[in-house]
């Protein structure tokens, strides 16, 4: 495999900006050192469990998920003993100061809120070193001037939700407190926590929903979310342990906004997830890691709501008119140096992109199932699919990045143009233009390699797309191209080879490009053609099958390749039974290689094939049917 080489400078990253549609961000302001744990509070801890933490996220890099942990204080305990208020009718008490409609705690410890704030504020003004914990017990506080709840000044605010409790929360305008913007109904200068298992609502009708411009932690609780702008935004972090969360955004779902070491990632390790965002569901500023959960997102209204894009795309490229460069990102979840997908259930549909990163994504483990308006997966640099399960049900591109590299995984691709192109540079939606026209010129700097994995393909547009080269290694790899002229089922632009695996590609010969002689496995080229719903059965002198596959369109050209194509053997493609041609293997590459016109060599193979009277496809094509099963080299059907 080639050794990943993934250009990464934290000076870039802190010019760059991603695009998302939020206009309110609270104003910057440095950092202070947490203050070591209060001993006053109700929660006892350790002397080595009131040290800062250290977490240890790269700009550049991955999230180390063994150095995310959560304190005694994030968990949730009982609150016997600690100080009541009655919100209809608030008086001073021990760490509570009252002055009119606005209730100020004081101090650190627990604090029960019961009743109805009607148009107040809860402000949070204990000091550097406090843990404030607030317990909302069937709780309503609303506000017509600012944030209901205000954590002004401590180390961390707790909201804890007891179970079989409701509270709700509602502003009406972004409030100010000299010049800090209050922008969302649970606005917090520190560390905030949410822990229970009972219910909160939150209605933000002027800004975000829940907002700190520390970190966030969410460990439990129902969190039900309704954002003018965003839902939750932790400026330093986003972390999900647990808990079910319900947003519904006009702007982001979930973000994290600062480009510094160690801070504005995005990391969800469980708990259920329903986004509903006008723009991207999740947005981390520096990485992002899922490693459990299940997460189900929905931005700009799905895939359906998608620009619809025609096949002209592909050559006449896309224009940067204003409107497309003042579009809103509507992505499902985005990073902007690192995005790692170890475990979960993803099921996204969206607008444009469903994973994007302007770097990196690696994807070792997790469910995605993924329904986009552009790409399904897009890496401006590098991508790579380890393990796991990858299905884009429908895409423009199905999987996109400079460098692509398969090891492994079960991929199942339908793309309205490519399959998977390793043409990278940045999302058309996102920075300058859409990438990955190939103008049928190479680009050495770019790579598809399968090294192993089962991958279906089915690509109304080129199935295998490599501005540069077109490796296959092993893996089980069956691919439905396109069924006009303009497409082919593989395309390089500087080389195709084939060293191993089970290859068995299906689409029109106007532009079939054959791997090169250079191939270290017997590749062999056929005419026969079928239609969408044919199984499609590879047999070998014996009549037994080496690979079978229910494909999902038309075909007029068979390519096939498996460690058992022997030189001096012959094979036969049978179409639903019946014998549709058969060939002799005579060499690396058995059968030729297609041209524009029949003149434009593009393959490594010899001879050529036309199909002047192919029509291109009316749109999106159908994902194969279960029907469309793999069979291993040597399994009958």
């Amino acid at each position: 495999m080639k050794k990943r080489k993934i250009a990464r400078f934290a000076a870039v990253l802190l010019t760059l900006l991603l695009a998302g549609c939020s206009s309110v961000q609270p104003a910057a302001q440095t950092d202070a050192s947490p203050a070591p744990e209060s001993s006053t509070s109700d929660v006892t801890e350790t002397e080595s469990e009131a040290e800062t933490e250290t977490v240890s996220v790269s700009t550049s890099g991955p999230i180390d998920e063994a150095s995310l942990t959560l304190k005694k204080k994030d968990e949730y305990t009982d609150y016997t003993g600690a100080v009541e208020v009655d919100l209809s009718n608030p008086a001073d008490a021990a760490g509570v100061s009252v002055s009119g409609s606005v209730i100020t705690i004081t101090a650190d410890g627990t604090y029960v809120l019961t009743g109805t704030l009607a148009d107040g504020q809860i402000i949070v003004d204990a000091g550097d070193a406090a843990d404030v914990r607030l317990v909302l017990e069937n709780a309503a506080l609303s506000s017509s001037d600012s944030a209901p709840i205000y954590a002004k000044n401590a180390d961390k605010v707790i909201l804890s939700l007891p179970e079989g409790t409701e509270s709700r929360i509602t502003d009406s305008v972004t409030g100010m407190d000299g010049e800090e913007e209050l922008s969302a109904a649970v606005y917090s200068v520190c560390d905030l926590t949410v822990n229970g298992s009972g219910t909160l609502y939150v209605t933000a009708n002027a800004n975000d929903a829940i907002t700190t411009k520390d970190d966030l932690k969410l460990n439990g609780a129902k969190l039900v979310l309704t954002a003018a702008d965003d839902g939750i935004v932790g400026k330093d972090s986003v972390q999900i342990f647990d808990g079910t969360i319900d947003i519904t955004a006009q702007g982001d779902g979930i973000k994290s906004t600062k480009a510094e070491e160690d801070k504005g990632f995005v990391y969800i390790g469980g708990g259920v997830l329903t986004v509903d965002a006008g723009c991207d569901g999740i947005q981390a500023e520096t990485s992002a890691l899922i490693s459990g959960g299940e997460l189900n997102i929905t931005t700009g209204g799905g895939s359906a709501n998608a620009a619809v894009k025609t096949g002209n795309d592909r050559f006449i490229g896309w224009q940067n008119s204003a409107s497309d460069t003042d579009a809103p990102s509507e992505k499902g979840v985005k990073a902007q140096t690192y995005l790692e997908i170890t475990g979960g259930t993803l099921t996204l549909d969206t607008t444009d992109d469903s994973i994007h990163c302007n770097d990196t994504i690696m994807v070792s483990g997790g469910t995605i199932t993924a329904q986009s308006g552009d790409d399904g997966l897009h890496a401006d640099s590098y991508l790579e699919i380890s393990n796991g399960s990858v299905t884009v049900l429908k895409s423009y591109e199905g999987i996109e990045a400079s460098e692509i590299v398969v090891n492994g995984g079960e991929i199942d691709v339908a793309a309205q143009d490519d399959g998977f192109n390793a043409a990278g540079g940045a999302d058309g939606s996102s920075m300058d233009g859409r990438p990955g026209q190939n103008a049928f010129a190479g680009d050495a700097s770019k790579s598809l390699t399968f090294n192993d994995g089962t991958v279906t393909v089915d690509a109304g547009g080129d199935g295998l797309d490599s501005n540069g080269t077109l490796t296959i290694n092993g893996g089980t790899i069956c691919v439905s191209g396109p069924t006009d002229s303009a497409n082919g089922t593989f395309d390089s632009g500087t080389g195709f080879t084939v060293n191993g695996g089970v290859l068995l590609g299906v689409g029109s010969a106007g532009m079939m490009e054959t791997p090169g002689e250079d191939s270290a496995q017997n590749v062999v080229i056929v005419s026969g053609s079928g239609q969408a719903g044919s199984t499609v059965e590879i047999r070998d002198a014996a009549g037994s099958v080496l690979v079978s596959w229910t494909v999902p369109k038309s075909f007029s050209v068979v390519t096939f390749s498996m460690p058992e194509i022997t030189v001096g053997e012959t094979y036969a493609v049978y179409v639903d039974g019946t014998q549709a041609a058969s060939a002799e293997c005579t060499g690396v590459v058995t059968g030729g290689a297609g041209g524009m016109a029949g003149g434009f060599d593009r393959g490594g193979g010899k001879g050529g094939f036309m199909d002047p009277g192919a029509q291109k496809p009316g749109g999106m094509p159908e994902k194969p049917s279960a029907a469309g099963g793999l069979f291993g080299v040597g399994q009958a059907q």
